[in-house]
């Protein structure tokens, strides 16, 4: 099993269904316990997930690895900017 699909696994194991972005209790915990890479890629599933409408799945690895690193950038980005100031 893949790093992402074992965090949204957990991320949705919760009693009640997540909702696309949600961040449930499950969702949180599986963040606070994952390793970095799988914490990241469930961060940026998430956010994947408020675009998309829907909940990500394993299929959507692409897609979620090509959100991380805009968010990543971003991030970049604006500590380089802070920096300066």
């Amino acid at each position: 099993m893949s790093v992402l699909a074992e965090a949204l696994q957990r991320a949705n194991s919760d009693k009640m269904p997540r909702r696309p972005g949600q961040w449930t209790g499950e969702a949180c915990k599986a963040f606070r316990q994952s390793g970095p890479e799988a914490a990241r890629l469930l961060e940026a599933a998430l956010a994947w997930e408020l675009t998309a409408e829907r909940l990500a799945t394993p299929g959507d690895e692409p897609a979620i690895r090509q959100r991380l690193a805009k968010m990543e950038e971003t991030t970049a980005a604006a500590r380089a900017k802070a920096e300066k100031a």
